[in-house]
């Protein structure tokens, strides 16, 4: 069975919801137009922050400990390298879709892992997120908060681009 989640945009950030509705994290940037953000999880504090000036790279820091890498390739992928419970793991986010628009995020073996899927909600401006895990795949909130934090970064330079 699917593990699934519901990520809501804040006006600071983003909260993660589980399938039952409860609240897990939120996650605030430092301030409006900011690329540094941190939240907390039982017993961390997850802090991103930019690597370079281009706002290609990005260090994940856990309890002030580097642990990962966001990284944008020129391919328009995004690669999260990612170190929890003593493991390094690589991840890839890749957009998928022209009209029905999603993420979706595969293994080293190029498994896919999850699915992210945007629906924007005009009553509040903005987007929420269904995500479904693949039975049999790990999602811990570090990784899901790293490919939230990536999406909206994506999602912002289209944008700009697109202006």
């Amino acid at each position: 069975m699917k593990t699934t989640y519901q990520i809501k945009s804040i006006a600071s950030g983003f909260e993660i919801f589980n399938e039952k509705e409860n609240l897990l994290t939120t996650f605030h940037y430092e301030s409006w137009f900011s690329n540094n953000g941190r939240t907390e999880l039982p017993g961390k504090q997850l802090l991103i922050k930019p690597k370079n000036i281009w706002a290609s790279k990005f260090d994940i820091f856990i309890n002030e400990v580097d642990k990962g890498d966001i990284v944008f390739n020129w391919k328009g992928q995004i690669i999260i390298r990612i170190d929890y419970d003593g493991k390094e793991k690589v991840f890839l986010l890749k957009g998928r879709g022209l009209l029905n628009h999603h993420f979706i995020l595969e293994n080293e073996m190029g498994i896919v892992t999850m699915a992210l899927r945007p629906r924007f909600d005009w009553s509040s401006f903005r987007y929420e997120y269904q995500v479904e895990v693949e039975p049999n795949q790990e999602s811990p909130l570090e990784l899901l908060i790293s490919c939230q934090f990536a999406i909206n970064l994506y999602m912002t330079m289209s944008t700009a681009a697109a202006v």
